[in-house]
């Protein structure tokens, strides 16, 4: 059979290319080190190679997180040892005002001390991480803490914040013929003050129709109808009548984690009431007289009850669209376009605030939610609360991108119970408005202070911390500072606060009440401490994880991915001989002709 040369030039030509082929895609093995450089090497193993990177890449990411939360929790715990440090220090100089063998003069001195001791929890409890406040919350730009003023009577209990700034702190003296009673808002109230430990005193004056008292420069309102007992000037014992004290402090700006509900017994359904500040009770309030829509300007008058039995009165500014009512555990902003008169509402203390959109009606969250829960009602035709017809709802709980649907909830009773995802939504009657009618939707909005990082798949660990539940202080809101109702001892700016006023004040009494409320504060506080601690050594923990599982992961994608560096090596050398063969055997039979063979 003849061949033909075209034939014979066809197959070196593959032979070539092909040896060649092969001898480029070893020596590309041989300089990558790898068996898969492109997805047609094996495209079984490049799927598992792509999954293999894919967990690499987020062992990494974890690890990079653990790395940041690492850097908050080091400087917390780094920071409040400092505080640790200091509060021991302070109990010794609270045990040594508390002597009665200390003069005036030595308490006066060790007031200096105290005072910049003060000053200084307050910078660590504004210390911050890469410019952000790690006692914060989530508000990470300002600062947790700010300093302020704070006034309390005789018995220790507070009165809330003072208006202004003072270098030390002072006495306030209620005068007159003494065991006498009166009344804020009703008698003539005369007082004075002293800022030396009532070595001198101010010139007597009135306390204001309102209840202000002015104090050179600072300035305290008394709520009306509260009521002191009176003592005569020649009066220097704090145990005879009404005294106020007024002392440093703190006031926590950062978030919190308390959680408040508002439910409505009274007034417009267009009005809404958002709870401002840590509510530890609950708390109705209710607005007097005939007022206008929020922000009509002036003023009203508003009482609250914390036992439904005892009100205050308290005078609101309604002279912005917002008006705060100011309540002992928290501020309530009102809001809406209807009139104010008759609103009556409780605020509740442990129930999560609902948004409404499309509903008037009242509405609480009730459980454990770590994040925003969307409820829509999805009846054709609206639908009473308590009647018999079943409410038929969907849920959300990723801001109503994916919906769960086809939930019902019984509706025989006075309150609907609509279940969710860490609790239940409990909708009740507002004032005669007990319609819902189809997409009308609630937000269950949890009050969330916690900064949470993933630290592995579907593990979340909280990198900052809550200032307020560490330090204590004052809320912006409220008179009552925070732990007032569990145990107001905890509350360490309020405790240094008055532990400056008795050294000041030359009150030994009060330096001894001040050192036990540090022993209690202190031992409350290191607890906090081993709570750092704790979230510290789990992320030494999950480290040590991931970095096995790194190992591990990578080892497997090796086995998949890369090449046996002797194999390769062999297999490369054979093929440069094959390649060469092809070549001087190629050469060998193109040159074949018949003049060769005459």
């Amino acid at each position: 059979m003849r061949v033909s040369l075209r034939n014979q030039y066809s197959n070196f030509l593959y032979n070539m290319q092909k040896t060649q082929s092969r001898l480029m895609d070893l020596n590309m093995q041989a300089s990558s080190q790898k068996r898969i450089n492109k997805p047609s090497d094996d495209p079984v193993g490049t799927g598992r190679v792509l999954n293999y990177r894919s967990s690499l890449a987020s062992i990494d990411q974890y690890r990079k997180n653990i790395d940041t939360a690492k850097g908050w929790l080091n400087l917390a715990d780094e920071s409040m040892m400092q505080v640790s440090t200091l509060l021991t220090k302070l109990k010794g100089l609270a045990e040594q005002g508390a002597t009665g063998t200390m003069a005036a003069s030595d308490r006066e001195a060790t007031s200096y001390e105290v005072r910049q001791i003060f000053s200084q929890l307050v910078n660590l409890g504004n210390t911050r991480y890469e410019g952000k406040s790690i006692f914060g919350g989530q508000k990470f730009e300002g600062s947790a803490f700010e300093e302020a003023l704070m006034a309390y009577d005789q018995d220790g209990k507070s009165l809330g914040l003072v208006t202004g700034q003072a270098s030390r702190s002072f006495v306030v003296q209620f005068l007159g013929p003494e065991g006498t009673t009166a009344t804020v808002g009703t008698d003539t109230i005369s007082y004075r003050y002293s800022k030396d430990g009532g070595n001198t005193w101010s010139d007597p004056a009135n306390v204001g129709a309102n209840g202000a008292l002015e104090l050179g420069g600072i300035s305290l309102n008394l709520s009306q109808g509260y009521s002191v007992e009176l003592s005569p000037a020649s009066n220097t014992s704090m145990a005879k009548g009404s005294w106020l004290t007024i002392a440093p402090t703190a006031v926590y700006k950062g978030d919190h984690q308390s959680q408040s509900a508002v439910l409505y017994t009274a007034g417009s359904s267009t009005i809404s009431a958002l709870p401002l500040g840590g509510f530890e009770k609950d708390v109705h309030v209710e607005v007097l007289g005939t007022v206008l829509a929020p922000g009509s300007g002036g003023t009203f008058q508003a009482q609250y009850s914390v036992d439904g039995t005892t009100w205050t009165t308290v005078t609101v500014d309604n002279a912005t669209a917002t008006p705060v009512i100011q309540t002992p555990y928290g501020g309530v902003q009102i809001t809406g376009t209807g009139n104010l008169t008759g609103l009556e509402f409780s605020v509740k203390s442990g129930s999560t605030g609902v948004i409404q959109m499309g509903a008037a009606v009242n509405a609480e969250g009730r459980g454990l939610f770590s994040s925003d829960v969307m409820v829509r009602i999805d009846n054709d035709l609206p639908v009473d609360i308590g009647s018999t017809t079943p409410i038929s709802y969907s849920y959300s709980t990723d801001g109503g991108v994916n919906w769960s649907t086809g939930h019902s909830a019984s509706n025989t009773t006075a309150a609907a119970e609509l279940l969710v995802p860490g609790g239940k939504l409990v909708l009740t009657e507002r004032t005669g408005v007990v319609q819902l009618v189809k997409n009308a939707q609630f937000i269950i909005h949890p009050q969330t202070a916690a900064h949470n990082v993933e630290i592995s798949a579907g593990q979340y660990l909280q990198l900052n911390s809550i200032g307020s539940e560490i330090f204590g202080g004052y809320y912006e809101n409220g008179t009552q500072p925070v732990f007032s109702d569990s145990d107001v001892g905890k509350n360490i700016m309020v405790t240094v606060g008055k532990l400056v006023a008795a050294l000041e004040n030359n009150d030994q009494q009060g330096c001894g009440e001040a050192l036990d409320e540090l022993k209690k504060g202190h031992q409350y506080f290191t607890t906090q401490l081993a709570s750092v601690g704790a979230r510290e050594n789990r992320l030494d923990v999950a480290d040590t994880v991931l970095s096995g599982l790194k190992l591990n992961e990578t080892e497997r994608m090796s086995n998949v991915e890369d090449a046996d560096l002797a194999a390769l090596l062999t297999e490369l050398a054979n093929q440069q001989l094959s390649y060469e063969a092809v070549l001087k055997s190629s050469s060998m039979i193109m040159k074949m002709s018949l003049v060769n063979y005459l």
